[in-house]
């Protein structure tokens, strides 16, 4: 995987669809295997659209839920820009499923990118959810 962020469609059923989420950047990577109801990636991208209106824009998307009580890992993505010029980046908090362990790793990656990959991301995110296969990527900005 190139850097940036990835989701993958890994399966479905009739409330949920399961997706594995990798983010990576050139140091550090994490991955992990999250549910999200259904329509859930169709939320994500309309609470992306538009990003960033200003440099003070900042948004928040969580897949999956975190700790041991719940099935599956998570991924929470900050979405902001990161200085006056208005360069974007997203900051992935990532926790692995617990699998009956008291521990789990977790990781977190931040990574820049341009808006307009982000608006190509947001199609094939729609994608994956309505047509149950394929992946979405958000590739990094080279510096």
């Amino acid at each position: 995987m190139n850097e940036g962020l990835k989701v993958t469609y890994l399966y479905h059923d009739l409330d949920l669809i399961e997706v594995r989420v990798t983010a990576r950047n050139e140091r550090f990577q994490g991955s992990a295997d999250v549910y999200v109801g259904t329509d859930g990636l169709l939320e994500a991208v309309s609470a992306l659209q538009g990003f960033p209106k200003d440099r003070s824009d900042k948004r928040e998307i969580v897949f999956g839920a975190a700790g041991p009580k719940f099935a599956g890992g998570s991924v929470r993505l900050e979405f902001y820009c990161k200085d006056l010029a208005g360069h974007a980046a997203f900051r992935a908090v990532i926790e692995d499923d617990y699998a009956q362990q008291e521990l789990t790793q977790s990781a977190t990656v931040f990574v820049d990118f341009d808006p307009a990959s982000l608006d190509q991301f947001l199609i094939e995110l729609q994608e994956v959810e309505r047509e149950h296969r394929g992946s979405a990527s958000l590739i990094a900005r080279v510096l």
